[in-house]
C-alpha cells in the first residue's frame, strides 16, 4: 500500500472526487477511471466509479468484472443526466468517486469542475487529441472561478504514447501543449501504447491487477502516473 494514497483521501476531509474527462473521444479516460478505482481498492481505501458518458464503457467493463466474479467488486454506477448531486452524495459514502466524463457535454463539464478535486484529462500526441486539449485547458480555466478552491486542480497525462525508443512524439507533443496553454500542468509520467491496457478492458481488471508477467511495463508506467497524479492532488 502506498502512504500517498491515505494521506491523498484523507486531505483535510474524507471526501474526493476524481475526474477523468476530456472533450474527445478515444483519449482512454474510461480505462484510465476504472484502472484508477480499482487502484485506489486495492490500496486499502473504498471507490466507486460513476459513469456519465452515453457509450457506457466503464458500465460495460464493470458488466464483465461481474460476469467473471472478480474480487474486488469496484461499484460502477451510471448517471447520465445531472451527475452532479448523485456524486456528492457518493463522496460521503466512499473515500474516492471517480468520475468517467462523457465527450464534449461543456454543462457537465462544468459542473463537474465545480466539485472536483483532481480532473485528470487523458490525450494521445496526435494534433487531433492535442487540439481538443487546448479547447479543454481554455474551458477550464474559464469555470476556475466556480471551484471551491478557486482553482480547479487540472493535470493532463499523455496516453497510449509510442514505445519506440526513439520517437520524439511526446516531446513535440509536450512543447505543443506547453506554448498553447500558459500555466498547463502535464505529468511526467505518461502511459505508453501497450496490449496490456486493452487485455484489461476486455478482461474487467483494472492494469494494476494484471498478471505482472504480462503486463509488467504497463502497470509501472501506471503506477507512475497514479504516484504522480496523486501528489499533485494533495499539494493542490
Amino acid at each position: 500500500m502506498l502512504p500517498i494514497t491515505l494521506e491523498f483521501i484523507n486531505r483535510k476531509s474524507n471526501m474526493s472526487v476524481i475526474v477523468t474527462g476530456h472533450e474527445k473521444g478515444g483519449t482512454g479516460k474510461s480505462v484510465l477511471a476504472t484502472s484508477f478505482a480499482a487502484r485506489v481498492i486495492q490500496s486499502g481505501a473504498t471507490a466507486v466509479v460513476v459513469d456519465t458518458d452515453a457509450t457506457a464503457t466503464s458500465a460495460g467493463w464493470n458488466a464483465i468484472r461481474d460476469s467473471r466474479n472478480i474480487l474486488p467488486v469496484v461499484p460502477v454506477v451510471q448517471q447520465l443526466v445531472n451527475p452532479a448531486p448523485a456524486i456528492i452524495e457518493l463522496a460521503t459514502k466512499y473515500d474516492a468517486v471517480v468520475v468517467d466524463v462523457g465527450a464534449r457535454d461543456y454543462a457537465k463539464l462544468r459542473d463537474l469542475a465545480r466539485i472536483c478535486d483532481l480532473w485528470i484529462a487523458p490525450t494521445t500526441v496526435g494534433q487531433g487529441d492535442l487540439t481538443s486539449t487546448v479547447r479543454l485547458f481554455e474551458a477550464i480555466s474559464e469555470f476556475h472561478a466556480l471551484h471551491k478552491n478557486g482553482k480547479i486542480p487540472f493535470v493532463v497525462v499523455f496516453n497510449r504514447v509510442s514505445s519506440t525508443w526513439n520517437s520524439s512524439e511526446e516531446l513535440d507533443a509536450r512543447e505543443f501543449l506547453e506554448q498553447m496553454c500558459q500555466g498547463i500542468v502535464i505529468l511526467k509520467s505518461h502511459i505508453k501504447e501497450r496490449k496490456a491496457w486493452r487485455d484489461a478492458g476486455r478482461l474487467g481488471l483494472g492494469v494494476s491487477e494484471m498478471p505482472s508477467r504480462e503486463a509488467a511495463k504497463s502497470i509501472e508506467e501506471f503506477e507512475s502516473v497514479y504516484d504522480e497524479a496523486l501528489l499533485h492532488h494533495s499539494k493542490s
